[in-house]
């Protein structure tokens, strides 16, 4: 984590007392949800007065809209009722950001600050390709008035500050607790597993996943790939089926917190060859349960995993190169052990989630929300 900027000072400060947060449901998928679900583990809303607003759960298109409106008339609700709340606005990319918007403008109307806390590794897809002039001098004018803008990385920084220079932007990890790795040694054991999380497809390297798998499989009968999350789960099985791994590919669907823990603990190598990311929980995840981890350089994740050091990258698409990779790594069981401890040093060092709190818990205190007694 960057203490320097995290030092930062928030415009427009206005004296607060107590945290408006908002975000995704937290039984819902993907990384908000993450996040915050290790802001609850880890004590934050017990530490401060602090009142969530779920904006989004999984489900039909009127579900997720009824959820938005309904957050809507909570957060002009709370924004009366709670003293003086700091508005602290957890926003990805596409729906998530126009959903977010609205909030940013009522807390403007009601004279409060906000603080936007960006996650979505497709964000700055969004941004450049999605959107039009006017959208972009929107989302420009959202993040120039904010009190606070918090990138993940120190590379999702640079971009964020590309869309609104003059936005204030400081950097806060994602962070992870520190999982006992006793659990490591009582998994039951059976084959070799290399573990995928995420969103199946295209993005996360999913198949390209399956297809370097199945260029190795042959040669180490005792492995088995195991791609677990929601998105592309039935298109995944059908190129295993294709690339004849059908039987050696299991797509388990997502994990709720507790399978994930178990899939951890019983995995041997962590995979995730993404083209696009933030900074994924899952690889922190896998990292703080001494996994090597074997990666692509996007987004926050060089800020994270160095090369042999404490991990793996390789270029996206690049099944070749994937491949080789895994074929080394399965292969040599003392450079496995090698990578999977500095991997869990380094989670030790700079991402574990009791520094994590310290560190937003210092952000809200520039804003004079002060820890309940």
């Amino acid at each position: 984590m960057s203490d320097t900027k995290a030092s930062a000072q928030p415009r427009h400060a206005v004296a607060c007392r107590s945290v408006l947060m908002v975000g995704t449901h937290t039984d819902a998928m993907g990384g908000i949800s993450t996040v915050v679900r290790g802001y609850q583990d880890g004590g934050l809303f017990e530490r401060f007065n602090c009142v969530y607003v779920d904006t989004h759960r999984d489900g039909s298109g009127w579900l997720k809209a009824w959820v938005a409106i309904w957050a809507w008339c909570r957060i002009a609700f709370y924004l009366t009722k709670l003293e003086a709340p700091l508005v602290h606005i957890h926003m990805s990319s596409r729906a998530s950001f126009w959903r977010k918007a609205v909030i940013c403008l009522l807390a403007r109307l009601w004279g409060r600050p906000y603080v936007v806390h960006v996650h979505g590794s497709e964000f700055m897809v969004f941004h450049d390709e999605e959107c039009g002039p006017l959208a972009q001098r929107f989302m420009q004018w959202i993040f120039a008035r904010a009190a606070l803008v918090i990138a993940i990385s120190e590379q999702w920084r640079a971009s964020l500050l590309g869309i609104s220079p003059e936005a204030n932007v400081v950097v806060l990890t994602n962070a992870v607790a520190l999982p006992n790795l006793a659990a490591r040694s009582e998994a039951p054991r059976g084959p070799r597993v290399i573990l995928c999380l995420g969103r199946l497809g295209r993005r996360k390297g999913s198949f390209d996943m399956v297809q370097a798998f199945a260029r190795l499989a042959s040669q180490f009968p005792d492995w088995r790939l195991v791609c677990a999350g929601d998105g592309e789960v039935a298109e995944t099985r059908a190129l295993a089926n294709e690339c004849g791994v059908a039987d050696r590919v299991t797509c388990p669907g997502w994990l709720d917190s507790e399978s994930t823990h178990r899939a951890l603990a019983g995995a041997t190598i962590f995979a995730l060859p993404s083209y696009a990311e933030g900074l994924p929980m899952a690889l922190l995840e896998a990292m703080s349960w001494q996994l090597p981890v074997v990666t692509s350089p996007v987004g926050g994740i060089p800020q994270v995993v160095r090369q042999e050091v404490n991990g793996v990258l390789v270029t996206p698409g690049d099944i070749d190169g994937i491949s080789a990779t895994l074929t080394s790594l399965m292969t040599n069981e003392g450079e496995r052990e090698r990578l999977g401890a500095a991997a869990r040093r380094t989670i030790e060092a700079e991402f574990s989630r009791a520094p994590m709190i310290h560190r937003l818990s210092e952000i809200y205190g520039r804003f004079g929300v002060r820890e309940r007694s």
